[in-house]
């Protein structure tokens, strides 16, 4: 573990050489588990863990995503994770929180921490503060306009309380709305579409992720109604 602090952390990286270094521990870590060819993560669904990992687990090394990975995958955290043939965002983002939890812990038990140069300073992983950023980043979006469907605002969706969430029945109602737009810009994305590996392309990202789309635009909905409700309305 005292190794870790040591590597550079991810927003110290080239962008391309991280998104790279991810895609490859996600999708062998999904190998080695057993996801199925068919649900292995790719196209929309690796840029969305990518993003997620951006902008939530910057202050990790791309090394400690592999670890992270590793360690769900050998059962050394409280509770394993499973994907159950999905391998997401909400996914990846629970094993690298238990991941950092530990390592904090780990720290502490230890007296370690990071050493940029010739003296050491304490790095410990404030998730607060790291949530309150992404929260912060959302405001910000919601508070320029932008729809709250394109709003990458899906992780949120455990902290929002019981009365600002819909009914299943609502929920339901939602999910078939968004997955009838998704179909509908799917369309236009082909119309406009001339070459033929393109088309299958598309058509074969659309197939698989539609649900998990739709889904998380259904609570990307649901957390940005709740915090405009509940924060900028209030003018906070």
């Amino acid at each position: 573990m005292k190794q870790t602090y040591e590597f550079p952390i991810i927003k110290e990286c080239r962008k391309i050489d991280v998104i790279n270094a991810i895609e490859s521990f996600v999708c062998a870590d999904a190998t080695l588990r057993g996801v199925k060819d068919e649900n292995m993560p790719q196209g929309e669904l690796l840029d969305d863990i990518s993003e997620m990992i951006y902008m939530r687990f910057w202050m990790i090394s791309v090394q400690e995503i592999q670890i992270a990975l590793k360690m769900n995958r050998y059962g050394m955290f409280e509770q394993k994770s499973e994907h159950y043939q999905l391998v997401n965002s909400e996914l990846i983002a629970e094993i690298l929180n238990k991941y950092c939890k530990w390592k904090q812990k780990k720290a502490m038990e230890h007296n370690l921490s990071r050493k940029p140069a010739s003296h050491q300073i304490e790095n410990k992983i404030d998730e607060e503060k790291i949530e309150q950023e992404y929260r912060e980043t959302i405001l910000s979006e919601i508070r320029e306009g932008k729809s709250h469907r394109y709003i990458n605002a899906h992780l949120l969706i455990k902290s929002v309380p019981n009365q600002f969430k819909p009914s299943e029945k609502q929920y339901y109602s939602l999910l078939e709305k968004e997955e009838m737009k998704l179909k509908n810009e799917k369309e236009l994305k082909l119309a406009e579409e001339k070459d033929p590996l393109s088309v299958k392309k598309i058509i074969r990202e659309f197939n698989e992720t539609l649900k998990v789309k739709a889904h998380q635009r259904v609570c990307n909905v649901i957390v940005c109604n709740w915090l405009n409700k509940t924060i900028i309305q209030n003018g906070t």
